[in-house]
């Protein structure tokens, strides 16, 4: 139960952190709670365990909780299942097993562990109990080796050592924010014939991106929109820069709907006028079941929270397609594996820090007939076939982020490990 669908008071928080013994988020979930509770309540030497999700490793809610694990609860383990398991088939959500025991010897292991099956976690528990060494074939860190500040889920399933050749930060560069959000989409977005159908005209609406699945390749490009507009998607977002008669038709339309009455058009200033969204220079795609989906954004249209948008900071204007190029790169798919959230199923989700928190090279200078260049190169590996495309896509980003070391790492194909855990998760 997530903490907006809670009504606690901020003295109930405040009564909390004084009994479960730590400052608490006021975004904690409900479960991770229940989780301190039953640890305060425990008896001497008493044991406990505990299924939840495995969300509170990533989230940032979780931050405060994972502290309490490491320096206090210190359990002899964590058992994560593998995000490709979907254990409760009526929720999308990742599953894990904390064991408590208090009072443990000092100098006793501590183990965050990923399972890949029900069988495995079964002979996982049994040793646990019996007190015998964790099977060498489980994934497994030392949680005393962890910090509660990182994301545990994606250091479990993908490691972090390759990422030391990225020393930069997606958000030196970009701004991310989610897309807009419209409270009624049946209403505000439009096809072409749904516009013609009311009488509205391109002063009533602009382009906009609806369905993260209206997008694919590298570059979306005006002639990639209007292909998508003809083939009469929904593409178009009422944002009236002109009135007249059909406008106000369509207008009444939605007040005979109840639309002003929905939660997000009620707190507009204006019931029908969108949120103030810039044209984002690159899409990220917020949920995924691969890979992330990262695309160049030469269209001029903008996006509904389908994707997040990347905004160039000062300085960055035409560091885009460099960007873009990376991400697209097995070096951006370690990246994207560091930050991303999971849920059951394999899917993929990204928060706008998590995009911003994504590790990245040292981005060079561009020059706009540069940028162009490279936006045309790119638009150009969309005809190479996809199992040849990131090997391409690798050798161009080499050659442009040159990185210390060995050169071969950071634009290398994923190991085999994480690869074999990838097919899985798909």
């Amino acid at each position: 139960m997530k903490a907006h669908r809670l009504d606690y008071s901020d003295s109930d928080w405040r009564y909390f952190e004084e009994r479960l013994g730590t400052p608490l988020d006021r975004l904690t979930n409900l479960y991770a709670l229940f989780l301190l509770k039953i640890w305060e309540d425990l008896a001497p030497h008493g044991r406990a365990a505990v299924l939840l999700p495995a969300e509170f490793l990533n989230a940032n809610f979780g931050d405060e909780i994972k502290e309490r694990l490491v320096h206090v609860i210190r359990p002899p383990a964590i058992l994560v299942f593998a995000p490709s398991l979907n254990l409760f088939g009526h929720a999308l959500t990742t599953s894990a097993i904390v064991f408590l025991e208090k009072y443990r010897a000092p100098g006793a292991p501590n183990w965050l562990t990923c399972v890949e099956s029900v069988a495995q976690a079964e002979e996982f528990v049994g040793r646990l109990c019996r007190g015998l060494p964790v099977l060498e074939s489980c994934t497994r860190i030392d949680l005393a080796t962890l910090n509660p500040r990182d994301k545990w889920l994606n250091q479990l399933l993908n490691g972090s050592d390759h990422l030391a050749a990225f020393p930069k930060q997606v958000g030196d560069y970009f701004e991310c924010s989610r897309g807009i959000a419209t409270g009624a989409n049946d209403y505000f977005c439009l096809s072409r014939p749904g516009m013609n159908e009311h009488g509205l005209t391109e002063q009533h609406v602009e382009p906009c991106i609806t369905k993260a699945a209206d997008v694919d390749g590298l570059v979306f490009t005006p002639e990639k929109f209007e292909a998508l507009a003809a083939r009469g998607r929904r593409c178009f977002l009422l944002n009236p820069s002109g009135n007249g008669q059909a406008l106000a038709r369509y207008l009444e339309l939605g007040e005979q709907l109840g639309i002003p009455q929905r939660h997000l058009p009620s707190h507009r200033p204006v019931w029908y006028l969108p949120e103030n969204r810039g044209v984002a220079d690159i899409w990220v795609a917020v949920f995924t079941r691969q890979s992330g989906k990262f695309i160049l954004n030469t269209s001029g249209a903008k996006n509904l929270t389908c994707f997040h948008g990347l905004y160039a900071r000062a300085g960055c204007e035409t560091l885009a397609p460099l960007m873009t190029l990376f991400l697209n790169s097995s070096g951006g798919r370690r990246a994207f594996a560091s930050v991303n959230r999971f849920y059951g199923s394999g899917l993929n989700k990204l928060e706008p820090k998590d995009v911003e928190q994504m590790p990245c090279p040292a981005m060079p200078k561009l020059s706009q007939s540069e940028a162009n260049k490279l936006i045309a190169r790119l638009f150009g590996l969309e005809r190479v076939p996809l199992p040849e495309r990131t090997a391409c896509v690798d050798e161009l980003a080499a050659s442009y982020f040159r990185p210390t070391g060995r050169p071969e790492e950071p634009f290398s194909p994923l190991p085999h490990r994480a690869r074999s855990r990838r097919r899985v998760e798909q």
